[in-house]
């Protein structure tokens, strides 16, 4: 598990990820689950935080990722699905973020 800010991303990067799961915060801004194919062709699954409820503030701004692991096939979405899901989870995940910077 790699928690950090996603880098700016590519035109290739744009095309070739997935919104798997989205849900809203209560406060504003959403929750969402992303499948990505890296440069190896290796696929990349991250939870991604989006605090801004206004739309107009997200522009030129990516949202934090709480989670970013290789995707296994056989391991399934359960456990990202529950992050998601798990208001505190995301806050934790959001928490461990800012100790690192």
């Amino acid at each position: 598990m790699q928690p950090g800010f996603a880098n700016e991303a590519s035109s290739h990067e744009r095309r070739s990820s997935e919104r798997l799961f989205n849900r809203d915060l209560p406060g504003g801004g959403f929750v969402a689950i992303e499948v990505t194919m890296s440069s190896a062709d290796e696929r990349r699954v991250r939870v991604i935080v989006e605090r801004r409820g206004d739309r107009g503030r997200r522009e030129g701004h990516r949202p934090p990722v709480i989670l970013e692991q290789a995707w296994k096939a056989e391991h399934g979405l359960g456990d990202l699905y529950r992050i998601a899901c798990d208001n505190v989870s995301i806050a934790r995940g959001l928490l461990l973020l800012q100790r690192a910077d």
